[in-house]
């Protein structure tokens, strides 16, 4: 079960993230200073748990908790009982105080762990988000995935082309094939994944997403004709 935690303070984060290692069921993938940080973070990571610190500077916790549109667990941590009532509001899996005891943090992470097999045995994973933010000259962007067409990998970078603007994001391609779902994109080259919802046209060689032609290479091609049958059938 991946997890962040998200925290201001460099030795609370740091000693959660060793805490953690006694918990065996759930591995910690990264971690944040700011919930800004945090909002690149999960894209790229996707966790299925969160430990989320309220008072920090420019976004709070649960304000950046009712921003963000994937829904992973949350279990805040904070040395202020004042916010219990809105945490739970916003349902998240249990409230920790600062600071936190071996005995209280493995109690939050088995509700964690219990709430995720019951979700992941019961098929009711959260909805897929209608959109992304991307990070573009130190601005978060909000890009929707209806309007994506295709990306682009040029390096450790990747060019975002939507309907109406082109976006560049320090990313890399297999990242972003992580963030996006499945079901609407796929990669044709190993430096291109489109939406299927906007290929106009298919040759042996090339897909075509409106006027513009992309590679179809033949690493790709069979994976890429599954997906586009199954996109087709589902739209039937």
């Amino acid at each position: 079960m991946k997890c962040i935690i998200i925290d201001d303070e460099p030795t609370a984060r740091n000693g959660l993230a060793d805490d953690m290692l006694e918990i065996d069921f759930i591995e910690v993938t990264g971690v944040a200073g700011s919930a800004f940080e945090a909002l690149e973070l999960i894209q790229r990571v996707s966790p299925a748990l969160i430990f989320l610190d309220i008072e920090m500077p420019g976004l709070n916790g649960l304000d950046f908790l009712r921003l963000i549109a994937f829904k992973p667990l949350v279990i805040l941590t904070t040395a202020y009982p004042q916010y219990a009532l809105a945490g739970f509001e916003l349902s998240v899996v249990d409230y920790l105080l600062k600071p936190i005891s071996a005995d209280r943090l493995k109690v939050a992470c088995n509700k964690a762990h219990e709430l995720y097999t019951y979700r992941n045995n019961d098929s009711l994973k959260p909805a897929q988000p209608a959109f992304v933010y991307l990070k573009c000259n130190g601005v978060m962007e909000k890009v929707f995935l209806a309007e994506i067409l295709y990306i682009e990998a040029a390096n450790n970078y990747v060019f975002v082309h939507t309907t109406t603007r082109k976006l560049i994001t320090y990313h890399t391609l297999k990242g972003m094939e992580n963030q996006l779902p499945s079901d609407q994109f796929v990669k044709v080259h190993k430096s291109y994944l489109v939406s299927k919802a906007h290929i106009t046209q298919i040759t042996r060689n090339e897909v075509y997403i409106n006027q513009v032609k992309v590679p179809l290479s033949k690493n790709f091609r069979n994976d890429f004709q599954k997906g586009v049958i199954a996109f087709n059938s589902l739209k039937r």
